[in-house]
């Protein structure tokens, strides 16, 4: 982990970091995710979409000075405030298979648990995602089906304690993934003519 370096997503490297998690995720957009996390008043009130989560950071990893992949936590403050969720973990296609997944996210179990956090949770489509699957399995998390909401993908998640208490499973409680999938499937004009306005944003700071 000594050559890998982790840089916050802001406003000097958004337009990386879009461009990583859309290379990684060919079929979710999570442009409105990263976008919120620079400044969440701020991007409600430049799109009028609303944003549930003031409790989010995403990170690029680096290995020397190479973007290979990207990772976040957030939370639910007021209601689960001991819970992290892992938000957007993934590595770049022509990285993958050299143990890099392993690192990036041992180091976000690592973060979460320095900043307080009891239990780390993900959520993944348990058919498209068998090799992460495993991957989350050998670092210990516990998985179970998520059916509180119809979704189009087959839900499971995963949870990990980060204490010596044994795992409290989610046990199926109501977590809002179908407004992520919204988000997630944004009409891509809309998008774009979001991601404008916040281009203009960043020349002003400049």
């Amino acid at each position: 982990m000594n050559n890998f370096k982790f840089k916050i997503i802001d406003f000097s490297n958004i337009k990386e970091a879009i461009k990583t998690q859309n290379e990684i995720f060919p079929n979710e957009d999570g442009t409105i995710n990263l976008l919120a996390s620079l400044d969440r008043n701020l991007f409600m009130n430049v799109t009028g979409i609303f944003y549930i989560d003031d409790n989010v950071k995403y990170y690029l990893a680096y290995l020397e000075d190479k973007i290979v992949g990207i990772t976040g936590i957030y939370s639910y403050k007021d209601k689960w405030p001991n819970d992290a969720w892992i938000g957007w973990y993934g590595i770049k296609e022509e990285h993958r298979g050299q143990g890099y997944g392993k690192t990036i996210l041992e180091w976000t179990i690592t973060k979460a648990k320095e900043e307080g956090y009891k239990t780390i949770r993900l959520y993944t489509d348990i058919d498209d995602n068998k090799k992460a699957v495993k991957l989350y399995e050998k670092a210990g998390f516990t998985g179970e089906k998520y059916t509180k909401e119809k979704l189009d993908y087959n839900c499971y998640i995963y949870s990990k304690s980060l204490s010596e208490d044994k795992v409290e499973l989610w046990d199926n409680k109501l977590l809002g993934l179908s407004y992520q999938s919204e988000l997630d499937h944004y009409n891509k004009d809309d998008i774009s003519a979001i991601l404008n306005k916040y281009l203009e944003i960043l020349n002003d700071k400049k």
